[in-house]
């Protein structure tokens, strides 16, 4: 299958579980950002949380899901064999060299993302489109004003210029606040215990 000239969102993440909160962020984004497809990309092994249920569960949660047209599971990480966002990029790239590639993430991962390998190389990787999410202690501004923000703030494109991201070089990131979904994967996990 040929993704020659697409524009497609890699929604990663450990979806520990997936849930009605990922598919909100995912959709807001295939809209907000005008994109062709979402990829939904299951961390095998996320560096920043070593204890998850394994790879297949998680990928089992977005299954049941039940993903709409125009979005996939991508087991992109697995079989490239990289555990860190900053490789499967380049190596997206790579594969697929006339496809454009937006990241995306909600914004309580823009105010982490600091931490994340090679989060500057990220971000001069591909576009990156930032769906505003509910949080404690208000995540959203705290997100807007954080490290990322602020270090990125010339490659900053407006809510108004969202449809147009994908076009951009890297780097450009854009944040967008739809409506919000306050479900959360950790909110979830309290509930089963």
């Amino acid at each position: 299958m040929s993704f020659e000239g697409l524009s497609i969102g890699l929604f990663g993440g450990s979806f520990n579980p997936a849930h009605a909160g990922h598919m909100h962020v995912a959709t807001q984004g295939l809209q907000a950002f005008q994109l062709d497809q979402i990829w939904w990309m299951v961390s095998p092994q996320n560096p920043l949380k070593p204890k998850q249920p394994s790879y297949s569960t998680r990928v089992a949660t977005v299954e049941k899901l039940g993903l709409p047209y125009r979005m996939r599971i991508s087991h992109m990480e697995s079989n490239f064999g990289t555990q860190y966002t900053i490789d499967t990029l380049k190596a997206a790239r790579k594969k697929f060299p006339s496809t454009r590639f937006v990241f995306l993430m909600g914004a309580d991962n823009l105010l982490q993302f600091p931490k994340w390998r090679d989060w500057k190389g990220i971000m001069n990787t591909v576009p990156v489109g930032v769906i505003a999410r509910p949080g404690k202690n208000n995540t959203a501004l705290r997100a807007r004003l954080g490290k990322t923000a602020s270090v990125f703030r010339y490659a900053r494109i407006s809510e108004y210029e969202a449809g147009s991201l994908q076009h951009y070089e890297a780097p450009a990131w854009c944040y967008v606040t739809p409506p919000l979904n306050k479900l959360s994967s950790s909110a979830i996990r309290t509930k089963n215990v």
